[in-house]
């Protein structure tokens, strides 16, 4: 019963003590939780403090950059602003050097040493030099196109003749009453002369001048059917009973007019025909013009008493038929302007003469009234009546005045109108046309180079350095030494350039190939490397057997890798070692001793000591031939193997039992049949050369391999340079021990 109880009473404090576990975990989490958000809010606000500091940091350091490209582009314009300076005051010092004769020369003198004019930049220059050839393009254009205008200017004269006539109308006359008549107008020879001035711009004409142009017209006069005038009247005392008439037959009015003329004429040249056409007016005035009356007259008295007319009868003083030409009266012309057209053919082409000849047929119709009626009608003629022929009253019927028949009463309201056509001839002389030349272009300028030399080590100015630049094109060459601040300046031509600098003390420079172009300013920085003291260390060499290794007392001799001048030889002690008092460097160390196959080995010289293995001569040795050349893809032996050929000769010919057989190997670029073709002859040069030397023929074979037994890859230009080779192998020794060695 107890143990009832005791676990009833465990049952109960467990359920009691759960639940409060569980709380103390909730309340436990609930802590760690309010942590963790508060460790999460902090870490927030950093990161944000960080992006803030960040952000204030990237902001003062735009500022600063700001600032320093405003102060930078600041010194710039101030730059900009004392270059533009510099130039106002050279040109102001250039133009008071001109007004002196003797500054002039200076200057001039001056000028034709090569500088480097500062004043402007290359782009300022470029633009200033493209202004100049812009202006002078466009002269040079209004130029060519004047010199090119089909144009021709001319000055000519001329003469014309045919028929003319004055043409009158407008006369007043009544044939019933005795009073009025009317005209017949009959045309008369008439011309004239004249001088102007044409221009032929392509195919057009436009011709101008003065002219004196005559018109000749005789005009019929009558009011009669049968083409007389009556005219009757009575005479004191005898007026009322006697009648006196007149009758004129015949009778007519020479009208002659002289005219100063100006035409103005447009027109055309035919191309493919020598034809041309003008037309235009003529302006005028008359300045000469003459009136002559003449004809036949009859007179009858009539006598109302008598039955019959009186007839004949001389103490009457009456005529029948009596011809009268009375002296020409003056006419006053007045203005005339015409019509006129002219179609004509250039004859040119058929008259070979300088000046040009026309033939052109011609008409002139002035269609203004040219005549001036108060002008023509003088003072005596208001007394008249409407008849160019006035009786008097006195007893010889021939007295009586005559005028032209243009200043009657009748004629008040008349007109006249010159005509003239005809022929006319010119000749034309053209005149000299002045050509426009064309302006020069300026000369480029020549682009500027500088050439600033320095220590290279300490970068401080060297001058006195002489610098040589020679163009690579002509040959051309300059030398000129740096100035102080080791700076060289100079004009050149556009191309490619050499340049090179030498100085005591320093190595000579590597060369530039330094390329000028038109509107440039460039200076090309180049450093020298002063010469250091020499130092001489000791090149120690120690000759072993490749097989034994035993020391060998071999003979040496070392050349440079440039040519073949001996710069040290010595005799290996019997130890096999070898020491030479040589500069840092490379070398070839050729070495040679009894019963071995001489080597030639390079060797890389910075203060240590070189192994060097030599070969016994035996039975079956292969080596390779060094220092041996050929010309490319070819047979022949070039001279740089005068050497290695030289020593290979030797030895043979000293040890006369040793046979050998040489083999020709080649790289893999081409085909199989060309690489062994290659190899057979370059193993067979090798064996002639030999046996120019002296060595016997029969102690050599050759043969070619091609590229089948490779000895390094052919992927890459040093493999390919290894396979190409020659090697020689000996195929005997006579049993001898073989001593001599080359």
């Amino acid at each position: 019963m107890k143990r009832i109880i005791y676990i009833i009473l465990l049952a109960m404090g467990l359920a009691a003590v759960v639940p409060m576990a569980s709380l103390v975990d909730n309340n436990v989490a609930a802590v760690y939780a309010a942590d963790a958000r508060a460790k999460a809010k902090a870490q927030r606000e950093k990161e944000k403090a960080k992006q803030q500091k960040a952000r204030e940091k990237a902001k003062a350091k735009a500022a600063k950059e700001r600032e320093k490209k405003k102060k930078e582009q600041a010194k710039a314009a101030a730059q900009k602003q004392k270059a533009r300076e510099k130039a106002k005051a050279q040109q102001a010092k250039a133009k008071q050097a001109k007004s002196s004769s003797a500054s002039s020369k200076q200057l001039a003198a001056k000028s034709a040493a090569p500088k480097v004019d500062n004043s402007l930049s290359a782009a300022e220059e470029k633009a200033q030099y493209m202004a100049q050839v812009a202006e002078i393009d466009k002269a040079n254009a209004k130029a060519e196109a004047y010199n090119n205008r089909d144009i021709t200017h001319r000055l000519g004269f001329w003469g014309q003749v045919g028929y003319s006539n004055l043409f009158t109308s407008g006369i007043a006359f009544d044939d019933k009453a005795q009073t009025g008549f009317q005209n017949k107008d009959k045309g008369f020879v008439g011309g004239g002369l004249g001088l102007g001035y044409q221009l032929r711009y392509k195919q057009f004409l436009m011709t101008v001048g003065a002219e004196f142009n005559t018109y000749n017209s005789i005009m019929g006069i009558s009011n009669q059917p049968d083409g007389s005038i009556l005219r009757s009247f009575g005479m004191e005392p005898y007026a009322t009973t006697m009648t006196y008439t007149y009758n004129f037959a015949k009778m007519q009015d020479q009208l002659i007019g002289g005219f100063v003329q100006v035409p103005l004429l447009f027109g055309m040249e035919l191309k493919k025909l020598p034809l041309f056409w003008q037309a235009g007016l003529k302006a005028g005035i008359g300045v000469w013009g003459s009136s002559k009356i003449s004809g036949t007259m009859t007179t009858t008295i009539q006598d109302n008493e008598l039955i019959d007319g009186l007839v004949d009868m001389y103490n009457h003083s009456l005529v029948t038929d009596q011809d009268f030409d009375h002296p020409a009266t003056s006419v006053k012309w007045g203005l005339n302007l015409a019509a006129t057209a002219e179609i004509g053919v250039n004859l040119d082409q058929w008259i070979n003469a300088s000046p040009r000849l026309r033939l052109s047929l011609f008409a002139d119709y002035g269609f203004l009234n040219a005549l001036s009626y108060k002008a023509a009608a003088p003072a005596s003629a208001k007394a008249q009546t409407d008849l160019p022929a006035q009786l008097l009253a006195t007893a010889n019927p021939l007295d009586f005045p005559t005028n032209s028949a243009l200043a009657t009463s009748s004629a008040a309201n008349a007109k006249v109108n010159p005509f003239l056509v005809g022929a006319k001839i010119a000749v034309w002389f053209d005149l000299p046309r002045p050509k426009k030349y064309t302006r020069d272009y300026p000369k480029k300028p020549t682009p500027r180079m500088g050439v600033y030399m320095f220590d290279e080590n300490s970068a401080l100015a060297l001058g006195g350095v002489a610098v040589q630049i020679t163009n690579t094109e002509s040959g051309k060459q300059m030398q000129k030494n740096t100035n102080r601040k080791g700076l060289l300046q100079g004009r050149f031509a556009p191309g490619e350039y050499r340049i090179s600098a030498t100085k005591n003390g320093y190595f000579p420079s590597d060369t530039v190939l330094q390329s000028v172009e038109e509107f440039t300013f460039d200076t090309l920085r180049l450093p020298l490397r002063r010469i250091p003291a020499p130092v001489v260390y000791t090149l120690c060499m120690n000759v072993y057997d490749e097989e034994s290794h035993e020391p060998v007392e071999a003979a040496a001799r070392l050349t440079a890798l440039t040519d073949t001048v001996v710069l040290y030889a010595a005799q290996a002690s019997d130890d096999g070692f070898i020491e030479t008092p040589l500069t840092e460097g490379d070398y070839i160390a050729h070495l040679t001793a009894a019963g071995y196959m001489p080597k030639d080995d390079t060797i890389h010289f910075v203060r240590d000591t070189a192994d060097i293995f030599l070969r016994h001569i035996k039975e079956g040795i292969k080596v390779k031939i060094e220092n041996l050349f050929f010309a490319t893809n070819k047979t022949v032996i070039l001279p740089t193997s005068e050497q290695a050929m030289s020593d290979l000769a030797s030895f043979l010919i000293q040890n006369p039992s040793v046979t050998i057989h040489i083999t020709g190997h080649t790289d893999a670029v081409g085909s199989d049949e060309a690489n062994q073709i290659l190899s057979e002859g370059r193993a067979n040069a090798v064996r002639n050369d030999l046996i120019k030397r002296g060595v016997a023929a029969e102690r050599m074979t050759a043969e070619g391999k091609g590229e089948r037994e490779h000895v390094a890859d052919n992927d890459t230009e040093e493999g390919r340079q290894l396979n190409r080779r020659v090697e020689f192998t000996i195929t005997g020794t006579g049993d001898e021990d073989i001593q001599q060695v080359f």
